[in-house]
């Protein structure tokens, strides 16, 4: 299970298909490049699915 700083709970292999579905909608669009990886905006998206936080309510 990963850990994310709120304390959400899920599972690496959650992570893992929404990083993959992530790579090929980034290729789908020929987006070059992102500031972020597809596994470090995965994190975030699931925890937002989850708990309903935001990056502004993380805090």
């Amino acid at each position: 299970m990963l850990l994310h700083p709120p304390g959400v709970d899920m599972s690496s292999s959650t992570l893992h298909f929404l990083t993959q579905q992530l790579r090929r909608h980034h290729r789908a669009i020929g987006c070059r490049w992102r500031r972020l990886s597809a596994d470090r905006q995965a994190l975030p998206i699931l925890v937002h699915l989850r708990m309903g936080h935001t990056c502004w309510s993380c805090g």
